[in-house]
């Protein structure tokens, strides 16, 4: 029975760390983000959404960038 509490601790937890991670991503997607899933992907239970995240964060960084780029013109 306590291993159940502790396993649904650990999944609330990475739950919310997801969350605030998918937020960083959208408001600083460079910087934040990038530092955010690479330490995600330093840790072994969430090497999988680091990644993920990882592409996200370049991906989204790319698009402001070209939005930036156009306004600037």
């Amino acid at each position: 029975m306590e291993k159940k509490k502790e396993e649904l601790k650990i999944l609330v937890s990475r739950d919310k760390w997801l969350i605030l991670g998918l937020l960083i991503i959208l408001f600083n997607p460079m910087p934040a983000g990038l530092i955010f899933s690479l330490g995600l992907c330093s840790i072994k239970e969430t090497k999988k959404e680091g990644r993920w995240f990882l592409i996200l964060s370049l991906f989204w960084a790319a698009i402001s960038f070209v939005f930036l780029l156009r306004y600037l013109e």
